[in-house]
């Protein structure tokens, strides 16, 4: 007697689990700091996949890679997530209420570390109705 098992059902439930996996993963990576950054009409530039983040909140707390970093640690730390390449990308998301002041501050930080290429994040405007 030669049995055949039959595996269809097993192909079901193996393309619903990949189908439920596929919905409720998110692929997008959003910062856990919630800034209300600056409006631009500036086009967005292409997101790339080794660039350093500095953000500032509206107390002027620093964080990079959204880790919180005292001033004494700052330079220490972008050199650590820029694995001491200045060529590297560094996106500045500062909080629209930011004191000016924290914002020169990185920017200076990032000049004497030799980082050139430095963005600064905002939002598109909101268009009235």
């Amino acid at each position: 007697m030669d049995y055949m098992v039959d595996i269809t059902p097993l192909v079901d439930v193996v393309f619903l689990m990949l189908i439920f996996f596929m919905v409720s993963t998110t692929f997008s990576v959003s910062s856990s700091l919630k800034l209300d950054l600056p409006s631009s009409h500036a086009k967005t530039q292409p997101k790339e996949d080794k660039q350093v983040t500095i953000s500032i909140n509206a107390n002027g707390s620093l964080y990079v890679q959204d880790e919180l970093v005292s001033d004494a640690d700052l330079r220490k730390r972008i050199l650590n997530a820029s694995k001491g390449n200045p060529k590297v990308r560094v996106v500045l998301r500062a909080d629209a209420e930011t004191r000016h002041k924290r914002v020169v501050y990185v920017l200076d930080t990032l000049r004497q570390l030799g980082m050139s290429k430095v963005g600064i994040a905002t939002v598109a405007p909101k268009q009235a109705r």
